[in-house]
């Protein structure tokens, strides 16, 4: 890919500190929001209570005889893929007066990471957390990592999706809940910043999903492992959401990557893993997919979590989202789906699903 035809790079180490305070600001946390769909045809009755609790406060709210349930999901569709990019790179929202952060607040995980057991005589480690492993616990809830949440489906499967829309969630095309929709009722949860049963700011069903038409429910091309959902809830309204572009093949080596995710390995995927200064060490085309290779520690969990950088007009961009790991002229590493078949998809979404 020509560097010339991409308007904006990621900014370097550098750059970034240079301007990390005229990107940043000081600001109230996003108000939290939360929405319950309980069953049943009688309205209910939600009691509220707020207790003083240690230096915060309380908020306790019962809805009497209610049972709380996933909101079914609407529309499982796919759509054509375009013989020309549409764009090349999205712009990001950042809702006005809120915290800005360029440098996240995080802290190091603590007792490391999960041993898992096998034969007897053997141990084993997550597959692919390098040595170098750079993850901490992510600590923030200024934009724009708190865009990044928990994904759960009816299929029992668990990952990570990312605000790119009003409206609208990326995440990893295999988090496709394929048997639960093949019987005919699934769900999608999507929790941004989620932390330990804490969800700062609410979260949504999921109500539409789309993919292209050129794959399978069980066979998926890494350059093509992106799915768009549309959430029953305009988060991006009040979060905001970051943009895309298409990964160039001269920011190879550049540390300049973050990812935010739900590792097994972390907390269980219940807690935010954040690592920055990640890079992609090698790229290959699929048609206008592509395949990105990058070290950066991931595990299970981190499917659909995004890869994303701060750019030089000052906007926030994701260049791919995780997939699984595959090898690489024999040498096996993570690899992440985007390109411009990704960055038309989202174009897509925010033409067809606006808030």
């Amino acid at each position: 890919m020509m560097a010339a035809h991409l308007r904006h790079r990621p900014l370097d180490e550098a750059d970034l500190e240079v301007r990390a305070d005229e990107l940043s600001r000081t600001g109230p946390t996003i108000h939290t929001r939360l929405v319950t769909r309980v069953a049943g045809s009688v309205e209910p009755s939600p009691r509220v209570e707020v207790k003083r609790d240690g230096d915060g406060w309380k908020v306790d709210v019962e809805v009497p005889g209610a049972v709380a349930v996933p909101r079914p999901g609407l529309t499982v569709g796919t759509i054509e893929r375009v013989a020309a990019p549409t764009a090349r790179q999205l712009d990001a929202s950042i809702p006005t007066r809120v915290a800005v952060s360029t440098d996240p607040e995080m802290t190091p995980l603590g007792s490391g990471p999960v041993k898992l057991s096998g034969r007897p005589g053997r141990e084993y480690t997550p597959l692919l957390v390098t040595p170098s492993d750079g993850r901490h616990l992510l600590g923030s809830h200024a934009w724009p990592w708190n865009l990044t949440g928990l994904v759960t489906t009816s299929d029992g499967k668990a990952g990570s999706g990312v605000l790119i829309g009003d409206r609208l969630m990326l995440t990893a095309h295999h988090m496709r809940p394929s048997a639960t929709i093949a019987r005919g009722s699934w769900w999608m949860t999507f929790t941004p910043n989620f932390d330990s049963g804490n969800a700062p700011f609410g979260s949504s069903n999921v109500s539409d999903l789309r993919h292209y038409d050129s794959e399978s429910d069980t066979q998926y091309i890494v350059g093509h492992d992106f799915m768009l959902c549309r959430l029953f809830e305009p988060m991006g309204q009040h979060l905001g959401f970051i943009g895309a572009s298409t990964f160039d093949d001269d920011w190879r080596g550049m540390n300049v990557w973050s990812n935010v995710g739900y590792p097994i390995d972390v907390g269980g995927g219940q807690r935010p893993a954040v690592q920055t200064g990640q890079s992609m060490e090698d790229d290959y085309e699929d048609d206008s997919g592509q395949y990105i290779e990058t070290e950066a520690s991931l595990n299970h969990g981190n499917s659909g979590g995004p890869f994303f950088s701060w750019f030089t007009d000052g906007h926030v961009r994701l260049c791919s989202v995780v997939s699984g790991e595959t090898s690489f002229n024999g040498d096996v590493d993570n690899v992440l789906a985007g390109g411009d078949d990704m960055i038309n998809l989202i174009s897509w979404g925010r033409a067809n699903w606006p808030a």
